[in-house]
């Protein structure tokens, strides 16, 4: 929690810069209860969320990690499989203009770049991807928190990288990135994503468990540091949330919903959806 710490000097000034109450005690300025009452705040804050990660890095304890023969099954499908599924389900853009064009027609949507499922990292942002991607990580999204709640684990979030990419986006990640595809890469229908699996991020919505009373000042600080302390342990823990999502992913392949590759250069799941989903 050493960089919560670097927070408190701002809290403490926002503190004083709260109205003052009418009647202070005898003694005690405005500011200096205020400042109080945000080291209080603050402390409190602090105390939860270090019980709540203690508590989550408990529960993942006991959970195996990945097997050899669990990462195959998620190696079934390379390239040779994903791109003429891709093709089947998805579509192509030269640029910016064509991309709006797909959009009008319904036939691209852009990802929220924050749902209660993932989050788009800010350098994959915007992230365009077919109707049917977009009913998949809603569905790939309900699925692992539904598996994090059996565990009593906050609803972490995957997130989204290497979604839609021009075939001059693909040539020119080509020349910089040893793991990019050689020739024709399914990410050029907008069938297809990367989710990192070295990062879970931390719940859309703050547990009530790490909310405390304070000024409404103090409380997008008083988030982060509850989100600090979530993200903290996922980073800790990541292998054992791996495995999570890994079990989801496998059984959403055995469904005929995804077509997934672990990928081991680049930290992903490279994942392309295997039939239409959406309405």
């Amino acid at each position: 929690m050493g960089r919560v710490l670097l927070t408190v000097p701002v809290l403490l000034v926002l503190a004083a810069c709260e109205p003052a109450p009418e009647v202070a005690p005898e003694g005690v300025s405005p500011a200096d209860e205020a400042a109080a009452a945000a080291r209080e705040a603050l402390a409190e804050t602090i105390r939860r969320a270090d019980s709540a990660a203690a508590a989550i890095e408990d529960r993942l304890r006991p959970v195996p990690l990945q097997r050899p023969a669990e990462e195959a099954a998620l190696r079934r499908y390379l390239a040779g499989v994903h791109v003429p599924r891709a093709r089947q389900l998805g579509v192509q853009a030269s640029g910016q203009e064509e991309i709006d064009a797909l959009i009008e027609e319904g036939r691209l949507v852009q990802l929220e770049d924050s749902t209660r499922h993932w989050i788009v990292r800010a350098t994959s942002a915007p992230a365009y991807v077919v109707p049917h991607t977009r009913a998949l990580l809603e569905e790939l999204g309900e699925r692992f928190q539904a598996r994090l709640a059996e565990m009593d684990l906050p609803p972490y979030r995957f997130e989204i990288t290497s979604t839609l990419r021009t075939a001059a986006g693909q040539a020119r990640l080509r020349s910089s990135n040893v793991n990019a595809a050689a020739g024709v890469s399914a990410h050029q229908f907008g069938t297809t994503v990367d989710i990192p699996y070295s990062a879970y991020a931390p719940p859309a919505e703050i547990p009530e468990t790490l909310r405390v009373d304070a000024p409404e000042a103090l409380r997008p600080h008083l988030d982060r540091i509850a989100n600090l302390a979530l993200e903290s342990v996922s980073a800790r823990k990541s292998r054992e949330l791996t495995k999570i999502l890994g079990d989801v992913l496998r059984q959403a392949q055995g469904d005929g919903l995804v077509l997934v590759t672990f990928e081991r250069l680049q930290p992903v799941y490279h994942v392309t959806v295997a039939r239409a989903l959406a309405d």
